[in-house]
Order: structure tokens, then sequence, then C-alpha cells
């Protein structure tokens, strides 16, 4: 008989003293690692979420970019630093719903909450003046930094996932 330890951070499997692994006994035969492989849609769920924590850090450096360009270059480009929140705005609140379908650690599923809150942040500082406006840049870079930790986790549980490791990172 095996019990697992391990919490949020994965599963390990130990064997008792004495337990034989035998195909078709106790609770069915598992692989030789002795963790149960991870269903397919767990699985999809953290390519998912892999994909949309890379691509929305892709989307906020792309944002201070065009924030730059306002700047920098043409004032007249405040149009399409305004805009493009919007076509990704919606991705942690997606991304949140990732985490929790591929089961990924709760450090993953609090900090995508964090990116909720500060882009609700970003609206509630972008058009005020003194000290809470200036809580606006800053913010973002946050966000950026956040987004590229959750990435960089997310990959090592994918690959973790892959070398059959049950361990999340």
């Amino acid at each position: 008989m095996a019990r697992e330890v391990g919490g949020e951070r994965g599963a390990v499997a130990l064997a008792e003293p004495g337990a034989v692994g035998v195909a078709g006994e106790g609770h069915g035969a598992r692989p030789a690692g002795g963790v149960a492989p991870l269903p397919a849609g767990v699985r999809s769920a953290r390519w998912g979420y892999l994909a949309l924590a890379w691509v929305f850090a892709g989307c906020v450096a792309a944002q201070v970019f065009l924030a730059g360009m306002a700047i920098f270059v043409d004032s007249a480009r405040w149009g399409w630093h305004t805009s493009f929140i919007h076509a990704f705005e919606g991705l942690p609140l997606v991304m949140l719903a990732a985490a929790f379908l591929g089961r990924l650690p709760a450090a993953l599923r609090w900090l995508t909450g964090a990116l909720i809150a500060l882009i609700w942040a970003q609206y509630a500082t972008a058009n005020i003046g003194g000290l809470p406006g200036a809580f606006h840049p800053v913010s973002g870079f946050v966000i950026f930094w956040i987004a590229v930790h959750l990435g960089q986790r997310a990959w090592r549980v994918v690959r973790a996932e892959g070398r059959g490791a049950g361990v999340a990172a």
C-alpha cells in the first residue's frame, strides 16, 4: 500500500516497507515512478496557463513600450497605450481558471489573483496626480515581474510533469 506526501508542492508516493507493487493490486497499476499520470485535462490546463502567462508578459512589455512611444516620440500615441490594455486585461482571469483546472500550486493561483488586483490598481491610478499617480508606472513593472515569474514557475511545473516527477515547482 502506498501513501502520498506533499500537499501544494506536489505528491510523492511512498511505499510502505514490504509492499509489492503488482499491477491490479490495491489502487491499480501505477507507472514506475509510483505517481499516477495526470488526466489530459489537467495537463492541457497547465500548458494553457504556461502559454497565457508568457503572452501576458509580452503584452505588458508592449504596453510599457507604447507608453514610452507616447512620452518620447509623439504624445498622440497615448491612445495606443490606453486602448491596448483592453486586448489583454482579461487574460489573468482565464489564467486563474486554468490554474485551478490545472491543479497548480497555491502560490501561482495567489499571484495570478494579484495580477487581477494590480490591473484594477492601474485603472485607479491612471489619471490621478501626485503620489498615487506615481504608483502607476511602478505597478506596471511589478505586473511585468509577476507575469515573468509565473511563466517561469509554470514552466517548471510542466517540465517536472514531463519527466514523470509528481512534484510541482
